[in-house]
């Protein structure tokens, strides 16, 4: 139907042509001929016949434009977005489609009158040994300022990493204020200089990252928590596979209780 739409214009112009031309035809004919012949008659007929031609043309269109779409032709949406952008708090997202599952000690233990989430931060040394790619650290002030921003910056938008979605890359910006605020929770006060991370625009003096989609269901076992006087001491083996046969590594973290809170203080992975 919209093709026609699209044809009658044409059509009617050719008809009208034809009309036209064909009746000079005959008026040039029967002068040649010596035929007498009426000028203005001619030109009333041909009129008559283009008024109707075009009132015709007219009330085809007109039920042809009532229909808006043709269901034999693809309609082409004008959205185009590449990239998802996401602005929600991590409460609001949907997170379901990644898990982890793990056994073993992942009882709480108490530090120094502090509760320590033993499975939380056995959920810590995965991001920071298989997602960040950290390897070890003593002190958490030896970690380089790129590991510490991607680590705090995702950590401003999800609880856990490994449950960020794998739905497109989702673009991020934000000040050293909040990235600061949020690495203390995890380490406690640091002395790194975050503006030499890579992840820092200078210009609009602030940290600018595409999200990295670490979405992954995480298997493992929690092989001991060793608590002594006001750390304890998180050793957690990895898998790669539900049935848990394939070994991944294997990492031990240390949480420290520093003035009534609990922090981490140190990683190693084997």
């Amino acid at each position: 139907m919209l093709k026609l739409t699209r044809r009658i214009p044409t059509a009617v112009t050719q008809i009208i042509n034809g009309i036209i031309n064909r009746q000079y035809s005959l008026l040039h004919f029967a002068v040649r001929q010596g035929i007498f012949c009426n000028y203005g008659d001619i030109m009333k007929e041909t009129f008559k016949k283009i008024m109707v031609i075009l009132m015709a043309s007219f009330i085809l269109f007109s039920l042809c434009s009532c229909v808006s779409v043709d269901p034999n032709v693809k309609q082409e949406s004008k959205k185009t977005t590449k990239y998802k952008i996401v602005t929600t708090k991590p409460s609001d997202v949907n997170t379901e489609e990644f898990n982890a599952y793990g056994d073993g000690l992942t009882d709480s233990v108490m530090v120094k009158g502090v509760k320590v989430d033993v499975n939380a931060y056995a959920l810590r040394s995965y991001e920071l040994a298989y997602l960040i790619g950290t390897s070890s650290f003593k002190s958490a002030n030896k970690m380089s300022a790129d590991a510490l921003v991607q680590y705090s910056f995702a950590h401003l938008y999800y609880d856990d990493l490994y449950k960020i979605p794998r739905n497109g890359a989702v673009y991020k910006e934000t000040s050293l204020k909040k990235i600061k605020n949020e690495l203390e929770k995890h380490f406690g006060k640091l002395s790194v200089n975050l503006k030499k991370s890579s992840l820092y625009n200078k210009g609009n003096k602030r940290f600018e990252m595409w999200l990295p989609e670490y979405g992954n269901n995480v298997y493992y076992r929690i092989d001991a928590a060793n608590v002594s006087g006001d750390k304890v001491e998180i050793i957690t083996t990895f898998y790669n596979e539900s049935k848990k046969s394939t070994k991944l590594g294997r990492t031990t973290l240390t949480v420290k209780v520093k003035k009534g809170k609990a922090v981490i203080a140190s990683l190693s992975k084997d």
